[in-house]
């Protein structure tokens, strides 16, 4: 059986209360889903907010429905005015599998007969009308009221904010951008978090959200200790998570800084709103992680640290993060992610995996070589503190050459190729440290593949063979 998909289009300039609720309508009338079709350039050249702005806005507005709703910007796509017959055609042509049903309001009835191409429009796709408008008692009609788009808009633009007429999330994305002649207020762009796992990430988040000045709604632990010293952030504390959530359902973001292998099980009826669920471990894809929660999965992402976090103290402010999930949650979570100026790397499900190894490689496979060196070192008799003093200069600058040149910024016998001074290391450590040889060899062959060098030519072979002493 096709699809039966009801075509609400607008300005949506903005969108409000008013056009989630015409949408719940369409749902509750049986329609299989609904596409929400955002005008691209008005027929009768009224200026609209950019179209981005519009599209970003609506995803925000209606992302608690689900997958049933999808933005369709189609229109932006299309050449000229926006013209429904135009709209309506392509989509049609586009998906033809699908039962079309153009969404109307009540109040459009008497102006049909001066729309572009009515009659074709008509024989192309059934109407379905949507009652707007004051609802007197005894009416037997349901009626959606009939917010006024402009007149949000000047009451943005004369400094006021009408919050009870716009989803949270739409206000505040006009207040940060200053749309519509709006003038930002401080608490704009300051999502609710909470935080679930409160070790070395959640410790650090915590600690980086209030650096930002955004005090995490609760965070929650059931270790004792964890919970200790966080509570001296001042903030409200739980053991079960669950009973947070009951207690203080209202949130915007909910961190799970916990364990790849937890997978977090939510009772029936725990979210009385769908909260962006957020996994900062880089392993499994988020479907996989939050299965037990019961939520939509475009509401479901990965936003994992990628560095070292060793303990639960560290400022994350600019650092990069990779994040999985879909474009909806990607849009929710740009408020935190612009004031906390973070840095983020887009991973698709299917590398999330291969993206994380490479991570361990940079990160654990580097200190496993500094432990090493810095072992080598205390062999010889340097202290411990010195030795990772030595360690950590030799490891910065090497990084800094790579960083700004890489393969081209190595330097050293293994990027020259020089045989024999690669020997005498061997013969060294033969004597000092004969279990880091085949790793030594190991990287030699690596490093010479990696900048071009020569391993395996005559000692004194290659740039640099003459610095060799007799």
């Amino acid at each position: 059986m096709r699809p039966r998909v009801a075509l609400f289009g607008g300005s949506f300039n903005p969108p409000h209360v008013g056009h989630a609720q015409v949408v719940l309508h369409l749902l509750h009338a049986g329609f299989d889903e609904v596409w929400v079709v955002p005008a691209g350039v008005h027929p009768f050249g009224k200026e609209l907010a950019p179209f981005p702005h519009r599209e970003a806005m609506l995803r925000l507005a209606l992302a608690d429905f689900g997958p049933r709703v999808r933005i369709c910007p189609i229109e932006a796509e299309l050449p000229g005015p926006s013209r429904t017959f135009d709209t309506v055609s392509e989509l049609v042509r586009r998906h033809p599998g699908h039962d079309f049903h153009l969404a109307l309001g009540e109040d459009q009835r008497a102006d049909l007969p001066r729309w572009h191409r009515i009659g074709e429009l008509k024989k192309l796709v059934p109407f379905f009308f949507v009652g707007r408008g004051p609802w007197t008692p005894g009416d037997a009609v349901v009626r959606i009221p009939d917010y006024s788009s402009s007149e949000l808009r000047r009451r943005f633009a004369a400094g006021e904010i009408p919050r009870g007429q716009l989803h949270v999330r739409v206000c505040d994305y006009i207040l940060t951008r200053g749309l519509y002649g709006s003038r930002p207020e401080p608490s704009a762009g300051r999502p609710r978090c909470a935080i679930i796992g409160l070790g070395r990430v959640g410790g650090s988040l915590v600690t980086t959200l209030l650096a930002a000045g955004l005090r995490p709604a609760w965070g929650a632990d059931p270790d004792p200790t964890r919970r200790e010293r966080a509570g001296t952030a001042g903030i409200p504390l739980f053991a079960d998570w669950i009973e947070a959530c009951r207690q203080d359902p209202e949130l915007d973001l909910l961190f799970f800084c916990t364990p790849d292998s937890w997978r977090p099980q939510a009772p029936s009826g725990l979210f009385t709103t769908i909260p962006g669920c957020l996994h900062t471990g880089g392993m499994h894809r988020p479907g996989e992680v939050f299965s037990g929660l019961g939520l939509p999965t475009e509401r479901l992402g990965i936003l994992h640290p990628v560095r070292s976090v060793p303990g639960p103290g560290l400022d994350l402010c600019e650092s990069w993060f990779s994040y999985t999930g879909g474009e909806g949650l990607r849009n929710l979570l740009e408020p935190l992610v612009s004031r906390l100026r973070i840095r983020l790397t887009v991973v698709g499900e299917a590398d999330r995996t291969a993206f994380h190894a490479a991570c361990a490689l940079a990160a654990n496979g580097s200190q496993v070589l500094e432990e090493a060196a810095a072992g080598l070192f205390g062999a010889l008799g340097l202290g411990a503190g010195e030795a990772r003093a030595l360690v950590g200069q030799l490891v910065r600058s090497g990084l800094e050459g790579w960083e700004a040149g890489g393969p081209g910024g190595f330097t050293g016998p293994w990027a020259r190729g020089d045989e024999a001074v690669s020997e005498l290391h061997r013969r060294a450590l033969a004597r000092v440290a004969p279990s880091l040889d085949p790793l030594y060899l190991a990287l030699k062959a690596a490093a010479g593949r990696t900048a071009g060098g020569r391993p395996g030519g005559s000692p004194g072979e290659g740039a640099g063979g003459e610095n060799v002493p007799e």
